[in-house]
C-alpha cells in the first residue's frame, strides 16, 4: 500500500467514524417517537463539533454558549417571576441568536415546547432539564417560575465550578502540548547533527509512511487529552 492510499484510508476511517454515531442517534430517536434532527450537513457537522472539543477557540466557543444558555434562563426566570406567560416569555428571553430557537419558534406556533427544548438540548445540555420542568408544569399545572429560578441558580453555580476546574486544567494541558511539540524539537535536533531527517520524511515512501502515522499519533494523543478533560467538566 502506498503512502497516499494509507492516507486515504485513515482519512475515510476517520469521516465513518464521526457520521456514524449522527445516524445511529437519528434513527434511535425516530424509533422512540422522540423528536430527531435530520441527517443534514447541519446535523453531521453539529456531530463533528460536539466530538471535536479541543483547543482554547473550541473552549472559549463552548464557554460563550453555556453563558448565553444561563442568561437566557434568568432572564426567562424573571419573566415568568413577574408573571409573564410562559410561551411568550420563552419566545423572547431567548437572546440573539436564540440560545433555543426550535422551542422559541414552538412557543410562536403553539406546537409541543417540551419536545423542542429536547432538540435545542443537542448544542445545550441543560435544556433537557428545563424541558423536563416544562413538561411537568403542562401536565400538572404546577407553577414553572420556581422551578426556573432554581434551574438558572444551579447552572450558574455549575459554571464557577467549571472555571475552577478549567483553571486546574491548566497545568496537564500545557503538558499535553509540551509533550506534542516534542518531534518537532527532535527533527530540528537531528538538522543541527547534520542529518537530514525532513529529507528522508519526504522523499521515501518509508518516510511518508512514518510521517503519517506520527502526524495521526500526535493528533489523537491531543485530541485524547481534550476528551480526558471534557468528560472531566460534563461531569457537572
Amino acid at each position: 500500500m502506498t503512502a497516499g492510499a494509507f492516507l486515504v484510508a485513515v482519512l475515510a476511517g476517520v469521516a465513518a467514524w464521526l457520521v456514524t454515531p449522527a445516524w445511529r442517534e437519528d434513527r434511535a430517536q425516530r424509533l422512540h417517537g422522540r423528536p430527531s434532527r435530520s441527517l443534514s450537513l447541519a446535523g453531521v457537522w453539529h456531530e463533528i463539533e460536539g466530538r471535536w472539543r479541543v483547543g482554547p477557540a473550541a473552549r472559549r466557543r463552548e464557554a460563550r454558549r453555556r453563558m448565553q444558555v444561563i442568561q437566557a434562563l434568568s432572564a426567562l426566570a424573571a419573566e415568568l417571576t413577574s408573571g409573564q406567560p410562559p410561551a411568550s416569555a420563552l419566545a423572547h428571553c431567548g437572546g440573539e441568536p436564540s440560545a433555543w430557537p426550535a422551542a422559541a419558534q414552538a412557543a410562536r406556533t403553539g406546537d409541543d415546547v417540551a419536545a423542542a427544548l429536547l432538540v435545542d438540548a443537542h448544542l445545550h445540555p441543560v435544556l433537557r432539564q428545563l424541558a423536563a420542568c416544562w413538561q411537568v408544569a403542562v401536565d400538572s399545572g404546577a407553577g414553572l417560575a420556581a422551578a426556573v429560578t432554581a434551574l438558572a441558580a444551579s447552572t450558574r453555580v455549575a459554571e464557577d465550578v467549571r472555571v475552577q476546574l478549567e483553571a486546574e486544567l491548566a497545568g496537564p494541558r500545557a503538558t499535553a502540548r509540551t509533550l506534542a511539540m516534542l518531534p518537532v524539537v527532535g527533527i530540528g535536533f537531528g538538522v543541527m547533527m547534520g542529518a537530514d531527517p525532513l529529507g528522508w520524511l519526504l522523499g521515501s515512501t518509508p518516510g511518508l509512511l512514518c510521517l503519517t502515522a506520527g502526524l495521526a499519533l500526535t493528533g489523537l494523543g491531543a485530541w485524547w487529552t481534550g476528551r480526558i478533560a471534557a468528560r472531566v467538566e460534563s461531569m457537572l
